[in-house]
């Protein structure tokens, strides 16, 4: 339980740095940019061969969610970038960051996102995030 604790604040410190160029804590307040992270997954955001997104998961979309649906970002579209890590091989990894990908548009679209303002890529594992190969398993959704 400590653990699942530490990795809970640990994620929130990383969506904190990364989105507070976006917008105030009341979400949406400021308008997002080009090239901003709107959302970015805690290392290990997915398990091992998964694209299944956890119950933090979805509340760390919810804001994302939120920033998007917000008056002053309602023209704005993003890009959900998916990576894997580098076990396996690289067509499988690409597939696999893809449906990841996949995952968070989809619940964000069930989060009043519109589809068609939501791209997705999978990079599979050329984009080394942490010291552990397993910080690759995130999607990060990025203002185009």
């Amino acid at each position: 339980m400590k653990k699942q604790s530490l990795l809970l604040v640990a994620g929130l410190a990383l969506l904190t740095s990364a989105c507070a160029n976006l917008c105030d804590p009341s979400c949406g307040a400021k308008p997002c940019n080009k090239g901003d992270v709107v959302y970015t997954a805690t290392p290990a955001l997915f398990a091992f061969n998964s694209a299944k997104l956890s119950a933090d998961d979805e509340a760390y979309l919810n804001e994302a969610a939120a920033r998007l649906n917000a008056d002053v970002n309602a023209d704005k579209t993003v890009t959900a970038n998916g990576y894997a890590s580098m076990e396996g091989p690289a067509s499988y990894n690409v597939d696999l960051s893809k449906r990841r990908a996949e995952a968070v548009k989809g619940y964000m679209v069930e989060k009043g996102v519109a589809a068609d303002r939501i791209s997705v890529k999978g990079n599979g594992a050329t984009d080394k995030f942490g010291p552990a190969y397993k910080d690759n398993r995130r999607v990060e959704v990025v203002v185009d």
